[in-house]
């Protein structure tokens, strides 16, 4: 867990935490641990917003794929190498269908819905 997500916030205003430094150093942690599927919050593990995250980037590859940008066969490339045991080939495959930045925006997205909840879980915390 990131140092980001032990640091308590007291005295919020509703829904003001990530207009607050503290807020955004929690969100740039939290996009990372939602990616790697070790978010927490309040000491349980974040599950929905991984599955939704996992189906935006699904939903992303296969319209890309479906809309005829599938460079040089990549989404073949990625299950071939990724049965292959190529971790490496697969991921640079995987990269041109999909970007880090893109999946970053996405978790982002679904972070940002989480942020009140974390907030009011450490005023629960100190109350």
């Amino acid at each position: 867990m990131s140092a980001a997500l032990r640091q308590p916030m007291f005295h919020l205003q509703p829904d003001h935490f990530l207009e607050t430094t503290d807020g955004q150093n929690w969100l740039t942690g939290a996009v990372d641990d939602l990616i790697e599927d070790t978010l927490y919050i309040d000491s349980t593990r974040v599950v929905d917003q991984v599955s939704q995250l996992e189906d935006k980037i699904a939903t992303h590859v296969t319209d890309k794929y479906n809309e005829g940008h599938d460079y040089d066969g990549a989404l073949g490339q990625v299950l071939r190498n990724v049965l292959a045991g190529d971790i490496d080939k697969a991921n640079a495959a995987l990269r041109l269908l999909i970007t880090k930045d893109e999946v970053l925006a996405m978790a982002e997205e679904l972070v940002r819905q989480l942020a009140q909840v974390y907030a009011d879980s450490l005023e629960d915390d100190h109350e």
